[in-house]
């Protein structure tokens, strides 16, 4: 297994560098909102040099590889549209969970929310928000346990 760079393009392509090439990666990076991950790949056979990274991704090429995601070194920022999307989706979650019957708890919103890099803070907010919606329906609260919460 061979450690290196994968730059993930904001059109899902996919291409593999040395990690020494990072440097040179970070502007690429805050220009064209490419995410830069260190990922393990089964051989260094894939990896590209610059100049064929840059006529890879001028050409639109990606390589399709088996890759272990071991950490993001850079991530795009998201834009004011995808932040209320996120949004949307945890608050509908939390909803969901709670009407179901289920105890929805911080610990268990912060794992299933882990690739988003969301707070704790984060994460109570969307929780406080959904909580108010449904009591202002008429639903009651109960707290289970230390930040456990279920619909009684």
């Amino acid at each position: 297994m061979k450690q290196c760079l994968m730059i993930k393009t904001k059109d899902q392509k996919q291409c593999f560098t040395h990690e020494k090439n990072l440097p040179q990666l970070i502007e690429f990076s805050k220009i064209f909102g490419a995410e830069i991950s260190t990922v393990q790949i089964p051989s260094e056979l894939e990896l590209l040099e610059l100049e064929e990274l840059a006529l890879a991704l001028c050409e639109k090429k990606t390589q399709k590889v088996e890759y272990t995601l071991l950490e993001i070194k850079l991530q795009p920022n998201c834009d004011r549209k995808t932040i209320l999307s996120r949004a949307k989706n945890i608050q509908k979650y939390i909803e969901k969970s709670l009407l179901n019957g289920e105890t929805v708890s911080l610990k268990k919103l912060s794992n299933k929310f882990k690739t988003k890099q969301l707070t704790i803070a984060c994460l109570c907010n969307h929780f406080k928000i959904v909580r108010e919606s449904l009591e202002n329906q008429g639903r009651l609260f109960i707290k289970v346990g230390g930040g456990k919460y279920k619909l009684k």
